[in-house]
């Protein structure tokens, strides 16, 4: 089973031990909360480069 086909409960089952964080953020005055739910089927080295790549690429062509 995917994590597509998986139902609300399986998923909160499955996980159910991974490490969950909060954060408040207010935009526009408005208060907004994420919840991150740290799962490890991603790769931070990878995502990190991901990103890093992407702000470089943005900031040369000056999309930043």
């Amino acid at each position: 089973m995917t994590t597509n086909d998986a139902t609300l409960a399986e998923l909160n089952e499955r996980y159910k031990d991974k490490p969950v964080s909060e954060a408040t953020y207010e935009i526009d005055g408005q208060l907004f909360t994420v919840t991150s739910h740290y799962v490890g089927e991603k790769s931070l080295d990878k995502e990190l480069y991901r990103m890093a790549f992407e702000r470089a690429y943005a900031e040369t062509v000056g999309q930043v």
